[in-house]
C-alpha cells in the first residue's frame, strides 16, 4: 500500500490521507522499488504541476491562474534581453521579447466556451523563449533562454506550466458544461531522471485505453508526446518523428478522480484512434505498443473517503492542494514546502 498526504496550503493543518491499494504485477514491482529509491534519497516533486483540472477547488480558481499568468507575463516583459545580450558582449539577440496576449478571464470564456487559442498562443510565447526541442535534439536552447538568469528562466518556465494548467483547467470547464462532470488528476512528478527503467514485454499487458474513477497509473516522461496522448490532446500540429512510445518507468504516477468510462466510449476511443493513425500512416503495429495508460493501483475510497461516490469524493479532495508526503512500506518522504516558495523549483530549472 502507498499511502499519501496531502494538506492545504493556507491551512497546513489540515490534512488528508489518501490510501492506494497497488496491483500484483511486474510492472508495478519495478515502480514500487523506483518510488523507494526516490523516497530515500528525497528527491523533491514538481508541486508547481500536481493538481490538474480541479476546477471548484476555490483555492485555485481561475482568477488565481490568470492572475499569476499576468504576474510572470509582467516579469518578462519588463526584462531588457537586448541589455543582457550587451552586458555578455553576445550578438545573438538584437530585439526584445514581449508577451502581448489578452489573457483575461472575459477573454478565455464567452458563452460558457474556453478560448483555447489564446491559451496556445500562450504556449507558442513559452517555446520561443525556452527553444523548441525534438527527440534529436534536447539541448539547444534559445538565445533568449540562454543568457537569462535563474530567476527570469523559471518565469519562462511558468509560462509552460501555466499555459498546460490552463488547458487542462478549460477542458474540465467545457466538460462540466458538456455532460455535468469534470476529470480531474493529481500528479506526482519528482525531479531527476536516472531514477528509472525500461519497459519490456512483460509491461505491455499493464497499459489500458479505458478509464475508471480512482484509478493509479504510471506518470509519462515521454519527450515530444505519446502517439496515445497525441490524440487525445487533438494535436495535429505535432511531427510524426516527435511521436514515441513509452520507453521508461520512473517513480511518476497519477490518481484519476474523472469519470469511469463505457464500453461504447472505450469503443469509440479507439476506433478514432486507429483512424487517426492510419491518417499519419502509422497503422502498423510495432507503433500500437503500450496505449494508454499504465495502471498499477486505484485509491481506496472507502478508506480513504468513507464514499465511492464521485461527486462526493471530489468535492472532499477540493482545496487540498498540496502533497505533503508520500509513504511506502513504512518509508517515509515529506515535502515540506509549497508551491508558493519556489527556490527549490528555481534551482532545478536553472
Amino acid at each position: 500500500m502507498v499511502r499519501m498526504i496531502l494538506n492545504k496550503i493556507d491551512s497546513p493543518a489540515q490534512q488528508l490521507e489518501i490510501k492506494i491499494n497497488l496491483h500484483d504485477t511486474p510492472t508495478t514491482n519495478k515502480w514500487t522499488t523506483l518510488l523507494k529509491n526516490a523516497i530515500r534519497s528525497k528527491a523533491p516533486i514538481k508541486k508547481h504541476v500536481s493538481m490538474h483540472g480541479w476546477i471548484m477547488d476555490t483555492t485555485r480558481t481561475l482568477k488565481h491562474i490568470v492572475d499569476e499568468a499576468h504576474y510572470r507575463v509582467n516579469k518578462i516583459n519588463e526584462y531588457n534581453f537586448p541589455k543582457r545580450a550587451w552586458e555578455l558582449k553576445q550578438k545573438t539577440i538584437t530585439q526584445d521579447f514581449k508577451i502581448d496576449l489578452d489573457l483575461s478571464i472575459d477573454n478565455l470564456i464567452q458563452d460558457k466556451k474556453f478560448n483555447f487559442d489564446i491559451v496556445n498562443e500562450l504556449h507558442d510565447k513559452f517555446v520561443q523563449l525556452e527553444g523548441a526541442k525534438t527527440l534529436d535534439n534536447l539541448v539547444d536552447v534559445s538565445p533568449y533562454f540562454e543568457l537569462a538568469p535563474e530567476d527570469i528562466r523559471w518565469h519562462i518556465s511558468k509560462i509552460n506550466n501555466i499555459a498546460h494548467e490552463l488547458f487542462h483547467w478549460g477542458e474540465e470547464y467545457a466538460r462540466w458544461y458538456r455532460v455535468g462532470y469534470y476529470n480531474p488528476e493529481i500528479h506526482v512528478h519528482y525531479y531527476g531522471d536516472e531514477n528509472k527503467v525500461r519497459y519490456d514485454e512483460q509491461d505491455n499487458d499493464t497499459f489500458t485505453t479505458t478509464w475508471n474513477h480512482s484509478q493509479v497509473h504510471l506518470g509519462d516522461t515521454t519527450v515530444g508526446k505519446t502517439y496515445w496522448d497525441a490524440f487525445n490532446d487533438r494535436d495535429d500540429h505535432i511531427h510524426n518523428h516527435e511521436l514515441e512510445i513509452p520507453e521508461f518507468i520512473t517513480a511518476d504516477f497519477v490518481l484519476y478522480f474523472g469519470n469511469t468510462s463505457t464500453r461504447e466510449q472505450n469503443r469509440d476511443d479507439m476506433a478514432a484512434f486507429n483512424k487517426w493513425m492510419y491518417d499519419r500512416k502509422l497503422d502498423s503495429d510495432e507503433y500500437k505498443k503500450r496505449i494508454g495508460k499504465p495502471v498499477i493501483g486505484e485509491i481506496d475510497c472507502m478508506s480513504s473517503f468513507g464514499t465511492r461516490v464521485q461527486e462526493e469524493i471530489n468535492n472532499i479532495v477540493n482545496g487540498f492542494n498540496n502533497i505533503h508526503a508520500i509513504i511506502i512500506d513504512g518509508e517515509k518522504s515529506t515535502y515540506e514546502w509549497t508551491i508558493k516558495q519556489e527556490e527549490i523549483d528555481i534551482e532545478q530549472h536553472a
